[in-house]
């Protein structure tokens, strides 16, 4: 794993980017990690970060788990004989 400064990291963005082959790339300020740059090849794990990221996708899943645990959930059968109802 390489290493950076956060003024390397800053000066060198565009080059480290483009690299081929990249590897991760630790950032550290003052001799302490503050950052980890990693290159991502699969468009899904792009999907699967911004989802993770997401502050709205995250509430909502909140929201889901705190009526499920009060149990005001649904039954997977029902859910998906709602659905089918719906078409």
């Amino acid at each position: 794993m390489k290493t950076l400064t956060v003024v390397e990291a800053k000066e060198r963005l565009q080059e480290i980017l483009h690299e081929p082959g990249s590897e991760q790339i630790l950032i550290i300020q003052d001799g302490e990690p503050v950052g980890l740059l990693s290159p991502i090849t699969d468009p899904a794990e792009i999907e699967r970060l911004k989802m993770a990221y997401s502050a709205q996708l995250q509430a909502i899943l909140a929201e889901g788990r705190r009526e499920i645990a009060e149990g005001n959930g649904i039954h997977h059968d029902d859910f998906w004989k709602d659905l089918e109802d719906d078409k």
